[in-house]
């Protein structure tokens, strides 16, 4: 059977990097979010969807606006 192509999305892509700029590890961007390391390897590459929930969390524990995530937003 063959396997499907992951697709990956361009802007979450863009979210990806800058929540990885928030932490050094995965699993502390899992503990947050309350997801597994895996989930968050997904998010960061843009096979996954991140959610605007996800964003605020992030934003709170790591103090950090909500702008923070879209600063030099290019479409």
């Amino acid at each position: 059977m063959a396997r499907k192509k992951k697709r990956k999305r361009k802007c979450y892509t863009r979210l990806g990097e800058r929540i990885a700029a928030l932490a050094r590890r995965q699993w502390e961007l899992g503990d947050v979010l309350g997801v597994s390391q895996q989930t968050i390897s997904k998010k960061l590459r843009g096979e996954t969807a991140i959610l605007v929930a996800d964003l605020e969390k992030l934003a709170r524990h790591y103090k950090v606006h909500m702008a923070y995530f879209f600063e030099d937003w290019r479409p």
